[in-house]
């Protein structure tokens, strides 16, 4: 199997290389046959919350369609990021679960009570929570990235931009696909399935439905060990299985949309979703710098087994019977991370003539439960256990007029409600049995948290000549939040724990109001040019800490609201018969009150603080061609210098000496870059459908990028450097002219990059050892399709 994958992705490096030599010669077909009265495969948009033409909206705006997403084999968020310039998203091991990040503004990842800086709308659902990276994105219509703060049109604040997935929608006549495919390097299996159809004339339904199990690609090598500690104690090696993340994955989304007559549509949509591995860790691996070749414990234990480089091998044992016994989700011992979820929509449109009332009802689910080796040594000195659940509910009630005149008016309000548990137990060096617990936990902290948000928006849109339109709106918002925590076991330790029993209360409230204003030309139906003021805003948080020592009170476990102010500008055409479609955008924005954290390997915490200022400046730049009906080429581009304009009082990185900036435990970021903020991206790609004879087609799709080198690490250790480094999607298709069945290859990251999503020190381990994220490396996958 692995001799095959490593043919078939030479095959598709070679093909997606060379497929535009014989397309320019090969391709005849008629483009006045697929010009559309618009334009060439029209692409529509919902920005603003209304069907638009991509060319027609004054926001910067990157579309990834469906046969996008099916050629890259795109059905998580992780991989869908990857497709759009000066995105990233990765699962993380703990906190919020996941980074999630556009043009180098993101969330850290390290505190569970933060929210992300990007929201996630999923069929006009905002999520605001990191997680959802778990949850499979499969059949999908679209995906639209909108990069910068938005204000308006997704429920709340957005101040680094929204991700929106739309999800396939019943058809008008009965219909269905059954797709199943193998991936070699992770021996992954997966299983697609819908059906879509009319119920009756005024109802039609559609039932999706994903499962997949894999072996997974990263290999634990660790062996029964003595630990070190106490030689009475044997550590069990790789108790979870030699290759992680193993597990499965299973997702299940119904339909139901009822149009009873023309000025009333509604829509009811549930996903349901459960995943289960044997780590949380899977993704990540603990690697050295500076020359170092064997990993330690303390620096002077070596590890009996595993190495240093970066190589998909790591050295992790499950913790030892005698302290898995009544340990809360012990799994006897060995790591497993389980989660569900439920994300239900209800949207109602109604048209009232020329004014449109939209009301969207979310509710969201999620709970999960990890357990990890939470110091990826062979040892197990630090084993811990985390759960949540958390749950929400949103409201919002929009109104939209399209009157012929001159003036338009959007409005409405919005509303949210959350709580959440949180739960975590970790053992730290075996100290001994917890009387409290009656088990070996160190410290079991449990955390209740309930946020409110309630905002009112609305925009007047004005023509004030027939190709010249000045929109201007604002939102304003109200935030409370609340939280409480407590120890309410505390055992053996020299950690200054707060007491047990004793809650920690805190209480935040924020007010905000951001406006924006936008001034489009449209001098022909062609061109667009734009420029816009925008703002943004993220209610302050409260830390749900890890570990609550005595030094916590209520005021500095909150950090403030994050604020964002600048400019873009933008130009949108179509030249060549509407085959050529292109747009450049150019911003500049200050952010205020960063929300940013670190963890401090040396008494394994994690803290959060707000960053003062930082700057993003720079522009990006899309372009499609149509050649032939048959020939597509496409690209796009992102250059964006992401500083820190005033950040004096950064954590330093473990082992920082003073002549390397670290003062009193401090050091000054100012003027360095933002983590996950490379300078330059850039995607170069092309599709091409040669027609065989005899009723048979070949699509042949790839898709080249580029990223420069960027800083992973939020203390900005030298460790977290990642290189520049290039990756390369190719897929082969081979159907007949009706498509109602294909063969597939499909290949994702060719060039094999491994490269890190985030960095941080390991605990006990030397100043030069950290754990890594790391992307998915190679994938190469057969797979068949049939449609009816």
């Amino acid at each position: 199997m692995r001799k095959f994958s490593e043919v078939a992705a030479y095959l598709l490096c070679g093909a997606a290389m060379v497929q535009a030599v014989p397309a320019l010669a090969q391709g005849t077909g008629s483009a006045a046959q697929a010009v559309t009265e618009r334009g060439f495969n029209e692409i529509i948009v919902t920005a603003r919350r209304r069907e638009e033409s991509l060319q027609d909206v004054p926001v910067a705006v990157a579309v990834i369609s469906q046969a996008q997403l099916q050629n890259n084999l795109a059905t998580d968020l992780t991989k869908i990021g990857e497709l759009a310039p000066q995105v990233m998203i990765g699962r993380q091991t703990v906190g919020t679960g996941a980074i999630i990040g556009i043009r180098g503004i993101s969330s850290t990842s390290s505190d569970p009570g933060l929210d992300q800086s990007v929201a996630v709308a999923i069929d006009n659902v905002v999520l605001s929570r990191g997680r959802i990276v778990t949850a499979a994105m499969f059949d999908l219509a679209q995906v639209e990235i909108m990069e910068g703060p938005q204000v308006l049109f997704f429920g709340k604040n957005s101040p680094a931009g929204v991700i929106t997935l739309r999800s396939a929608g019943p058809t008008e006549v009965l219909e269905g696909y059954v797709r199943a495919g193998y991936e070699f390097t992770a021996d992954e299996r997966y299983l697609e399935a819908a059906i879509s159809g009319p119920l009756s004339d005024t109802l039609g339904a559609r039932l999706a439905f994903r499962a997949s199990s894999m072996e997974g690609w990263m290999r634990n090598v660790a062996e029964p060990v003595v630990y070190p500690l106490n030689p009475a104690v044997t550590v069990p090696g790789a108790t979870g299985g030699r290759r992680q993340p193993e597990g499965e994955d299973y997702t299940g989304r119904l339909t139901v949309a009822w149009q009873p007559s023309d000025d009333l549509d509604v829509t009811l949509k549930v996903l349901l979703s459960h995943q289960k591995l044997n780590s949380s860790t899977g993704y990540a691996e603990s690697f050295c710098t500076n020359g170092q070749t064997v990993p330690t414990l303390f620096g002077t234990i070596p590890f009996p087994t595993g190495d240093c480089a970066k190589n998909r091998v790591k050295s992790e044992g499950g913790l030892p019977a005698d302290f898995a016994a009544n340990y809360p989700f012990s799994s006897n011992g060995a790591p497993s991370f389980k989660t569900d979820a439920v994300l239900g929509s209800l949207n109602v449109d109604k048209s009232f003539g020329d004014v449109t009332v939209t009301s969207t009802t979310g509710y969201y689910k999620q709970d999960f439960v990890d357990a990890r080796n939470a110091d990826f040594t062979p040892f197990t000195t630090i084993w811990s256990v985390q759960e949540e659940d958390y749950k929400l509910f949103t409201q919002e009630l929009r109104f939209d007029t399209g009157f012929e005149g001159a003036l338009n008016l959007m409005g409405g309000v919005y509303f949210e409600d959350s709580s959440r548990f949180f739960g975590n137990y970790p053992d730290v060096f075996h100290g001994g049995l917890n009387p409290t617990a009656n088990n070996f936990t160190t410290v079991e902290t449990v955390a209740h948290a309930d946020n409110q948000s309630f905002s009112v928006f609305g925009q007047v849109r004005y023509r004030i000549t027939p190709a010249i339109e000045l929109a201007g709106g604002a939102r304003y918002s109200h935030d409370k939040k609340k939280q409480d925590i407590v120890n309410r076991a505390v055992g053996i330790s020299s950690f200054p724990f707060r007491p047990e029993g004793s809650v920690l209360r805190a209480r935040l409230s924020d007010d905000n109001i951001s406006p924006e204003v936008t001034l489009s030309w449209k001098p022909s139906r062609d061109h667009l040019v734009y420029g816009a003021y925008k703002t943004g805003y993220k209610a302050g948080a409260i830390s749900t800490a890890a570990l609550l020592f005595t030094s916590a009170t209520p005021e500095n476990v909150q950090i403030g609201a994050e604020k964002v102010e600048g400019f873009e500008a933008g130009y949108k055409g179509e030249l060549f018969d509407r085959r050529l479609r292109f747009d450049v955008t150019a911003y500049t924005y200050k952010y205020k009150d960063l929300q940013l954290g670190t963890f401090d390997p040396e008494t394994i915490s994690f803290l959060i603080q707000n960053a003062a200022a930082a700057r993003t400046r720079g522009m990006q730049a899309s372009l499609n061609w149509f050649a032939t009906d048959d020939l597509s080429f496409r690209g796009n581009l992102g250059y964006n210098r992401a500083r820190y304009l005033n950040y004096s009082d950064s954590q330093c990185f473990p082992g920082q000496t003073a002549a390397q900036g670290c003062i009193a435990g401090r050091q000054d970021l100012t003027g360095k870059p933002l983590t996950r903020a490379p300078k330059l991206t850039f995607n170069l790609g092309a599709s091409y459908t040669a027609h065989l004879g005899g009723d048979w087609k070949v699509n042949l799709a790839g898709d080249a990028s580029y990223s420069s080198k960027y800083q992973s690490a939020a203390d900005n250790a030298p460790g977290g450097v990642q290189p520049s480094f290039w990756r390369l999607n190719a897929a082969l298709h081979l159907s007949p002219e009706d498509e109602r069945f294909r063969l597939s290859i499909i290949g994702r990251n060719l060039t094999n990059s491994y490269y890190l999503i985030s960095t941080s020190g390991r605990p006990a381990g030397t100043t030069n050892e950290f754990i890594g994220v790391f992307s998915r490396p190679r994938e190469v996958a057969l797979q068949g399709e049939v449609r009816f």
